[in-house]
Parts: structure tokens; sequence; C-alpha cells
């Protein structure tokens, strides 16, 4: 086989399914600023917020976004809800499910 040189560039890595679109910016916050809103949001919320409306004590566990930010959420601290992790999984599987529904009946 004859040698080939290498070549510059490459092919350009796949987009991650959790990774925002190509050339649109990530509007989550990262680092120590989400960390302090994380500990905000915990520090207002020690009780999750859905438990609550049972009449139900659960401890926060969970930062979550109201509005999720791939439906256009925003990462403000009125956009966030502390919830455990039971009820945080329950959303997250209802708005996965929502969005599978919507994507089945696109074009």
């Amino acid at each position: 086989m004859p040698w080939q040189p290498p070549q510059l560039g490459g092919s350009k890595p796949k987009r991650k399914k959790w990774a925002p679109p190509i050339g649109q910016p990530d509007r989550r916050k990262r680092g120590r600023a989400g960390q302090r809103d994380r500990a905000q949001v915990v520090a207002e919320e020690p009780l999750c917020r859905l438990c609550l409306k049972r009449n139900v004590e659960s401890p926060t566990e969970e930062v979550d976004h109201i509005v999720p930010l791939s439906r256009g959420g925003s990462d403000t601290r009125a956009n966030k809800q502390g919830l455990c992790s039971p009820c945080h999984l329950a959303k997250t599987r209802a708005e996965d499910a929502a969005r599978r529904r919507e994507a089945d009946l696109a074009p």
C-alpha cells in the first residue's frame, strides 16, 4: 500500500445529541457561575417544589429549568426550581416523551 501524507483538518467531529446545534451559542451557565446559581436555588428552595404541591416534604436534590433551554427557556433564576430526584426524573421523562411525539408529527 503506498504511503499517504496525513490530512490536515480531517473530518468534522459529529455533534453530540446533548450539544447545541453547530453555530448556535450554548445558553447554559457553566463553571462557578452555574455552581453559584445552583447553590442559590437550593438555599432558597430547600424542599422539592412539586412534592410541596402534594403536601409531601422532600429535600431538593436537583436544580431544574422550568422551561427547558431546548424549548427556549432562559438560564435565569426565575426559570429554575428545586426538585427531588424522583420528581426531576419524572419531569425529564415527560419532556422527552413530548419531544419525541413532536418529532414524529413533524413533516
